[in-house]
């Protein structure tokens, strides 16, 4: 476990709500999207796709905040026959390791992280983060996420 603070950052994003039970919907859809839209609106991305979670408890039917970003080089312009949105994420203090491999098992990435969260006397924020370093839909053993439970600061 690492204990980072995230710099705000310019994103196009996708906000939504969905469950654990949905969320298989928006994997591969709405990232290739994104890409698209960032490269017609001549937008120039400076980072890999984000998944940020608000309210995620682990519960397959929780209703939870989903938006996947796309760090960006901000315009100051609107987005021309586009779904997505140009926002800032704010400053982000968090607990972080990688989770090597398939995605299926990112849950036990969490399983591991949260109890040393507690063990350090640290509070979680209610925000989680993943970062999809690479992203191999071929060989899931080649993935690499970076996985970023938000922490409060004391």
């Amino acid at each position: 476990m690492e204990l980072k603070k995230i710099h705000p950052m310019q994103v196009l994003c996708f906000e939504t709500k969905t469950t654990l039970s949905e969320i298989g919907e928006y994997v591969r859809v709405i990232a290739h999207k994104m890409y698209q839209a960032a490269v017609q609106n001549d937008l120039e991305i400076t980072g890999p796709v984000y998944w940020v979670y608000e309210g995620m408890d682990g519960n397959p039917e929780t209703v939870f905040s989903l938006t996947i970003a796309l760090p960006i080089s901000f315009k100051e312009k609107e987005l021309q026959h586009s779904d997505f949105k140009l926002k800032s994420l704010r400053s982000f203090h968090c607990a972080t390791t990688t989770h090597l491999g398939d995605w299926g098992k990112l849950g036990e990435t969490y399983g591991e992280l949260i109890p040393k969260i507690f063990s350090n006397g640290l509070t979680m924020s209610g925000e989680n983060r993943e970062i999809y370093l690479n992203m191999d839909f071929q060989n899931p053993e080649a993935n690499i996420t970076e996985v970023q439970i938000g922490i409060t600061e004391h």
